[in-house]
């Protein structure tokens, strides 16, 4: 999940640092002293490129056709709590994600060592911790539930499914000790108890995985890491298939000596990725593309802070954990955006004192 690089150096805080990261048809109205009754309402296909939008983002950045960067509204903008590990399903009808009631700048600032409830319980879940939940687009905008795999006795987020959606991934957060990936499936109508990615992790932080394929021929993981010599964090893969993992294999092109890489996420063919990302002066939302050889080349940005060292009231300061929908309208790429804010008028931070993490969208028409 979480943990989004901010300014020109620093991963943003993580819920590991926490020890967590309608459709309906109408009646026909009978007509007065008619032979007929009146046709039920037609009612139009759900489209999430028409989905309700909040106000426009500043401060960004963007490349590659993408434009009109928004926030989402309620309910997915949460006032108070702390929303992050957005993904969105291929259909773009639902998007998964994970909340705590806790304020997220409050413990960015203070690393972890400030855990204020500030924000409401989501959809009945009493649990302080992050947990994961479930928005759906219906014909009046989203509506939340708590995952089906939700368990307020576990911290977890960073939730993703594959495209047949019978196949979860998740970070568990244990009370000591590193991040874990876990795994649930879908069948006879319920989700397995989620049980661990075993992977060879020893005592590394696995994080952020993404999942391609189907557990009947085989599936593909890609997720961030910090296993390795160096223990920053990369970009890693392997693959499932008839009972075993692959030896897990760092995605070559993409890391530099010293880039903080994270939250991986790739087109449905696998060609294209975007992930977090911290190397040198740059931060933001960067993309490649997969060669003949299986490497990734021509890395570079396509959302970032414009200003990266100070922050600026009204302007996001925040951005990562990409996931992109692609309808007939064009290409959707939703993010989790840190928005700026003057509280308090203390301008602790350029002209800002505070910084409100939202989940958010750009567009790149057809």
């Amino acid at each position: 999940m979480r943990s989004l690089a901010w300014i020109a150096l620093v991963a943003c805080s993580s819920p590991n640092a926490a020890r967590p990261d309608a459709t309906r048809a109408a009646d026909a109205a009978a007509i007065p002293d008619a032979s007929i009754d009146a046709a039920p309402d037609a009612v139009p296909p759900l489209d999430p490129w028409t989905a309700p939008l909040g106000s426009a983002l500043a401060g960004v950045t963007l490349a590659d056709g993408w434009t009109d960067l928004r926030a989402l509204p309620a309910p997915l903008a949460i006032a108070g709590g702390w929303t992050d590990s957005l993904f969105a399903t291929p259909d773009g009808l639902h998007l998964r994600f994970a909340y705590a009631p806790m304020d997220f700048f409050d413990f960015f600032i203070s690393s972890g060592a400030t855990q204020t409830i500030t924000g409401p319980q989501l959809a009945g879940d009493l649990a302080t911790g992050f947990q994961l939940f479930d928005a759906t687009l219906t014909g009046s905008g989203w509506t939340i539930a708590s995952d089906p795999v939700d368990d307020p006795s576990i911290v977890m987020a960073s939730p993703a499914t594959n495209a047949s959606d019978d196949l979860l991934v998740l970070t568990e957060f244990p009370a000591s000790g590193p991040t874990r990936l876990y795994y649930s499936s879908a069948g006879s109508g319920a989700w397995s108890a989620p049980a661990e990615v075993s992977i060879g992790s020893a005592g590394a932080n696995d994080d952020n995985a993404k999942i391609y394929g189907e557990l009947a021929t085989s599936v593909d993981i890609y997720f961030e890491s910090n296993r390795g010599s160096n223990a920053q964090r990369t970009l890693y893969t392997t693959t499932y298939g008839s009972g075993a993992f692959t030896p897990v294999a760092k995605l070559a092109g993409i890391a530099t000596a010293t880039s903080d890489d994270s939250q991986p996420f790739l087109t449905a063919d696998e060609q294209t990725i975007y992930f977090t990302s911290v190397r040198g002066n740059q931060y933001g939302v960067f993309t490649a593309t997969r060669q003949a050889d299986g490497s990734w080349a021509d890395v570079h940005a396509i959302a970032s802070p414009t200003t990266v060292t100070t922050m600026y009231a009204g302007n996001v300061t925040i951005i990562g954990e990409a996931s992109v929908v692609s309808v007939t309208e064009g290409d959707l790429l939703y993010m989790m955006c840190g928005v700026a804010e003057d509280r308090h008028g203390s301008d602790t931070y350029g002209n800002a004192d505070y910084v409100a993490l939202v989940p958010c969208v750009a567009r790149r028409p057809k």
